[in-house]
């Protein structure tokens, strides 16, 4: 890890003894301050004044806001990796999450926010900012025990801390994940793979593959870096390394509510009927799908899901005919294990057709599909009759 000398603007790496540091959010624009400038060169000899000339403002301010709270050291994403080369880029981005959540304070610059404004006004320019659009920033507003807001001319606005309940209404992050010291991948209770999912699904990136790449350490997920692959691949390849990790079913709960089939807009249909999403968005009216509670004497738990190399999710799910909503015209209804956060006595179901036959798979096996992005609740009652099936579900495009 490379960290700038907040006093000689030089970049020294560090292993595992680095000391405190603080660390860069910002939205990139079309001057950022390159890598090279700051390696040690002789005709480099650390003026200030020369950096403010070539317009590099944003790096001399934050190195003057981490000194003057006494910081010596600070991780700036333009400036302190050598993006020439793939291997250090990997595995800097493999490594961010972890940078952000053991840096003393993270300063989130807003450069289009105004000195004068009002954070608390839902129709501030803070409220407004770029900044809360940009896929790489979930992370940085989450993973940092510390978050400080700054304006454009580096006017300080408040903390995450202080600001959690406005933060919750621009982000739909709840206000106490905001002021936890931590929150570390999937060990932390109560935040599904739904609810994470959904925090993103507003948000763009500039490369799209980064759609994906952004929210890996919110899973704690690694895996390689393939720009080119495009934004589904990537973002199939995070799914499924999420369910290696987790058997949290509402990784599959994504979609809408229609009341009808006549609800069903034409970018419902799943290409391929993957279980996968496409893409974040899917999520966005999911932020409150849960797993099921265990101690209230609801359904089992599933075991873990098995991800053969032939494009299948193997998994036990509860599965009836879809007797109850024939106007959503699938075969059958497959019972998630989740439920709503306020309404304890539903669960998620999803609308699947069943092949009939599928080529090398055993007679006793089920395999179905899913046609559309769609969800519904559904009694718990009438879930616990279903019976638990061993299933096959396509997991590729």
């Amino acid at each position: 890890m490379r960290l700038l000398n907040t006093r000689k603007l030089e970049l020294e790496n560090f292993q595992n003894d680095r000391p405190p540091y603080a660390i860069l959010s910002h939205t990139w624009g079309d001057d950022e301050a390159p890598f090279q400038i700051f390696t040690r060169q002789k005709r480099f000899k650390g003026s200030i004044g020369r950096l403010k000339k070539r317009r590099f403002s944003k790096v001399i301010m934050s190195c003057k806001v981490a000194k003057d709270n006494g910081l010596d050291w600070i991780w700036i994403d333009t400036c302190c990796i050598d993006k020439s080369s793939s291997t250090e880029l990997a595995e800097a981005i493999n490594s961010m999450y972890a940078w952000y959540e053991a840096a003393e304070v993270c300063y989130a610059y807003l450069s289009d926010v105004s000195d004068e404004d009002d954070p608390l006004d839902e129709k501030s320019s803070f409220a407004a900012s770029r900044w809360w659009t940009r896929g790489w920033t979930l992370q940085e507003l989450i993973a940092p025990r510390k978050v400080e807001f700054y304006s454009t001319n580096w006017i300080w606005i408040g903390s995450k801390w202080e600001l959690a309940m406005t933060v919750e209404k621009i982000t739909g992050i709840n206000r106490t994940i905001l002021k936890e010291p931590y929150f570390s991948g999937l060990t932390q209770r109560n935040w599904s793979v739904a609810q994470r999912m959904s925090w993103a699904a507003k948000r763009q990136t500039t490369r799209p593959e980064d759609l994906a790449y952004s929210l890996m350490g919110l899973f704690n997920v690694n895996m390689p870096l393939l720009y080119g692959e495009g934004a589904h691949k990537a973002f199939l390849r995070l799914q499924g390394e999420i369910a290696k990790l987790t058997n949290d079913q509402s990784l599959f709960a994504y979609g809408r509510w229609p009341q009808s089939t006549d609800d069903i807009a034409e970018d419902d249909l799943i290409v391929g009927g993957s279980m996968y999403a496409h893409h974040p968005s899917r999520f966005r009216v999911c932020g409150d799908i849960i797993p099921l509670r265990r101690n209230d004497g609801g359904l089992p738990w599933t075991p873990d899901f098995s991800l053969p190399n032939d494009g299948y999710l193997r998994i036990k799910l509860r599965v009836i005919n879809n007797i109850s909503r024939p106007d959503m015209r699938e075969t059958h209804i497959m019972f998630l294990e989740c439920e709503l956060t306020k309404e304890p006595d539903h669960v998620i179901g999803l609308f699947v057709h069943e092949y009939d036959r599928v080529e090398g798979m055993p007679a006793n096996i089920h395999v179905y599909k899913r046609e559309f992005a769609s969800l519904a609740k559904f009694p718990r009652t009438l879930a616990m009759e279903a019976p638990l099936q061993d299933v096959f579900l396509s997991s590729v495009y």
